[in-house]
């Protein structure tokens, strides 16, 4: 059993080591147990010995680099003779390099621990002879290994193997990159020295070391490196390793502006050649490039699959799966997030078995959102795809855990998950309870953290309120929620407060909106929630708030639709009144709508009273908004000629419109039901509208001929006031058609007693 525990210990890839080797020290512990160890400690000895066992053998014999860099480390913490013994004679044996290797890294990890390592010369000689050695890998490492020791603890060693007539080539340049990594200044001093060494590799190395770490062009003068020197004299180590870092990270800066810069031009020469293909050969080119040799150009791939996906879907499945597990970060992330759109290629169980190997935080994330969504469209009707319910259950428990995650984002997604196979409504009662239980404790915890995670779990809440078999449940359990949040500060609080309290009760939702007002709230989108519920709940307490918004700017229409859905919704009567209101408000545009909305109302009930009334506004709009043509199609459409006289008031807009619309029929009917029953009297509106179309210079000719026409040829008898008009009227049309000025026929007239008879040519 211990060994089994010593072994997870080692293999837990996302700890730290420090972690790891803490595992494994307890299996060491019970390793003791399982051999029957005294459980009072006496056998303190035995029990460290094995521990000691564990660590060396790992370390000689471990089955990945990470197992035995762990038990490196482990036996630097110890800290006793006999762990430091075991280490240096790794380190002496040149028949083991990987293990070697693993004591220099476990080293070089040291310098981070915190904790002092006891006797550390002891180290010294060994890292000195890999140093010396022709391994150039292991002596990288040795190297970085050094920089445990100041360069007095090493300076002579380091001069002995550069004066050694027996070293070898190799071991001097790697002397080279053990002064290249210091930041003394007696090793760039050294370096500087070396520039006139008789092996040429080794001064062109410690050239290209000495560029490396200031900067200086290759080729510079012994002067400008004995400046250099000068200045460093008056520098710390410290001030010096600033300084060098800086220098890596602007060339490192450099190098990445650079290479981004090629890889932009690259991609979009592929893009050219991308356009320029046939819907065919642009399939046939993602499916290529998915296979690329470099990671950009499989990224830049994955995003055209979105856009254009392949015809041939089973080859770009396989590929697509294959990316899941790309060595490329940046690869698999967007492999995730394109198979979060493509569903139908039955990707769950790869999402799935990546899932469970991925290290990286935002890849996990992406799996899993990509995961939800698979299951959900494989579990919904009709779905082609059949995935096991298995996968299901093991996604909605992955989905619990990133529900529970301090993360906004990932307990968001988490939550999203959990709501979508609940609408699948293929859950057991005691499932469905216990996750909705789930999704409200994490709301619960949500209420004091900052942020909009509280909003976007509140939407979420809501959304399971709309409908499925888990709809009365939830209803139950976030009612309350709703309520609460309904007054919050935070609009999108409000809003997802709202959309929830629509969702469990429009009628309650309808008082609460009444009782705070919300529809005068700030925020445009609570507005327009509350436009949107009172369209379909809304009376006579919202009309006032929504006939304002008709002359706010933004959301004018939306009230204008909501209003008409109240109107729908009331009788003859309240539509006239809130008709007048409109026009009160300036926005008589819209009084037509109510008006004829009135009308077919007063039909339907039957309402005497209300059916003229709203009649006689409607024939009065179309007179006051001049829509001539459309007026006379409303007065013909409701037998105007037959109904007239019942609608009392109208006839004076009745005639304006017949006579701007040329009806003259319809108008001189108007006039003659009129003389029937009374001569006209002075500044009578008939005559006033008459003579101003008649003077009025943008009517044509044969408009007004036509008008002279129908109204002389009215015989009424004994009507004064109309004899005397015509007369005139008879003056304008001799006029008229002379096409002589109105002043020289009004003098003919006064100088004969007859005009000539209606009718005849002049």
């Amino acid at each position: 059993m211990w060994i089994s525990i010593f072994h997870s210990g080692l293999s837990l890839k996302r700890k730290s080591f420090h972690i790891r080797v803490v595992i494994c020290t307890l299996a060491g512990l019970l390793s003791g147990l399982a051999f029957g160890a005294p459980e009072t400690g006496n056998s303190e000895q035995e029990e460290s010995a094995r521990q000691l066992r564990i660590y060396r053998d790992s370390l000689l014999q471990g089955s990945t680099e990470e197992i035995r860099v762990d038990a490196a480390v482990g036996l630097l913490l110890r800290n006793d003779d006999a762990s430091r013994d075991a280490l240096v004679a790794v380190l002496s044996e040149a028949d083991n390099p990987i293990a070697q290797q693993a004591v220099c890294k476990a080293l070089i990890k040291s310098r981070g621990l915190g904790q002092t390592i006891r006797s550390r010369m002891i180290y010294l000689d060994p890292l000195m002879e890999i140093l010396a050695s022709d391994n150039a890998e292991g002596a990288v490492l040795a190297a970085e290994a050094l920089l445990l020791y100041s360069y007095r603890d090493i300076e002579e060693a380091l001069e002995t193997i550069l004066q050694a007539e027996e070293a070898s080539h190799q071991a001097r340049l790697n002397i080279v990159y053990a002064l290249q990594i210091r930041s003394e200044r007696q090793s760039l001093t050294k370096l500087v020295a070396l520039l006139d060494d008789t092996d040429s590799e080794v001064a062109k190395a410690a050239e290209n070391a000495l560029q490396e770490a200031f900067g200086i062009p290759v080729g510079a003068s012994r002067k400008v490196w004995d400046d250099i020197l000068e200045k460093l004299k008056r520098k710390s180590p410290d001030d010096i390793r600033r300084e060098m870092l800086l220098l890596k990270e602007t060339r490192l800066r450099e190098m990445q502006a650079e290479r981004d810069r090629w890889q932009k031009l690259y991609l979009g020469a592929i893009d050219k050649q991308y356009e320029a293909l046939d819907e065919a050969g642009q399939g046939k080119m993602i499916l290529e490039m998915l296979s690329g040799d470099l990671a950009p150009i499989r990224v830049w791939a994955l995003e055209k699959v979105t856009q254009y996906p392949p015809a041939d879907q089973e080859v770009l499945r396989e590929k697509l799966l294959a990316l899941l597990a790309d060595a490329s970060r940046d690869v698999r992330l967007q492999a995730a997030k394109v198979l979060n759109s493509m569903s139908a290629l039955d990707p769950a169980q790869a999402l799935l078995t990546q899932f469970k190997l991925e290290e990286d935080s935002a890849v996990r994330l992406a799996l899993f959102e990509a995961l939800g969504e698979a299951c959900f469209f494989a579990f919904s009707p009709g779905s082609p795809v059949k995935l096991s319910p298995e996968i299901k259950a093991e996604t909605l428990s992955i989905a619990a855990q990133f529900l529970a995650s301090e993360q906004a984002d990932a307990s968001l997604k988490g939550a999203e998950v959990i709501r979508k196979i609940l609408e699948l409504n293929s859950l057991p009662k005691e499932s469905i309870q216990s996750n909705l239980i789930l999704l409200a404790d994490r709301y619960k915890m949500s209420i004091d953290q900052n942020g909009t995670l509280r909003a976007d779990l509140l939407n979420v809440l809501g959304h399971l309120c709309v409908q499925g078999s888990s709809r009365v449940q939830a209803c139950r359990l976030y009612a309350g929620f709703f309520r609460d949040a309904i007054t919050e500060d935070d609009p999108a609080l409000r809003l997802a407060a709202l959309k929830g309290l629509i969702s469990v009760d429009p009628v309650e939702a309808m008082r609460i909106v009444r009782e705070y007002q919300l529809i005068d709230d700030e925020s445009p989108a609570v507005r327009q929630e509350v436009i949107d519920l009172a369209s379909q709940m809304g009376g006579e307490q919202e009309m006032a708030s929504l006939m304002a918004m008709l002359n706010a700017n933004g959301q004018g229409e939306e009230a204008w639709q909501a209003i008409k859905s109240i109107c729908q919704r009331q009788k003859s009567t309240f539509l006239l009144l809130h008709a007048g209101l409109l026009e009160t408000e300036g926005r008589a545009e819209y009084v037509r709508e109510i008006l004829e909305l009135a009308e077919q109302k007063a039909i339907g009930e039957k309402n005497n009273d209300n059916l003229p009334h709203a009649r006689q506004r409607l024939i009065s709009w179309y007179r006051q908004r001049k829509q001539w043509d459309a007026g006379a199609e409303y007065l013909e459409k409701i037998g105007y000629s037959e109904i007239g006289r019942s609608l009392r008031g109208s006839a004076v807009d009745a005639f304006a419109i017949y006579l701007y619309s040329g009806r003259v029929s319809d108008m001189a009917q108007v006039i003659e039901n009129s003389l029937l029953k009374s001569d006209f009297i002075e500044n009578n509106p008939f005559l006033e509208l008459l003579s101003g179309f008649l003077l009025d210079e943008s009517v044509t000719d044969e408009a007004k001929l036509a008008v002279y026409e129908k109204l002389l040829a009215i015989d009424v008898q004994k009507r004064p006031v109309w004899d005397q008009f015509k007369s005139d009227l008879s003056i304008l049309y001799h006029a008229l058609l002379s096409a002589q000025p109105l002043d020289t026929v009004v003098a003919e007239e006064a100088s004969t007693t007859e005009l000539p008879v209606l009718g005849q040519e002049n």
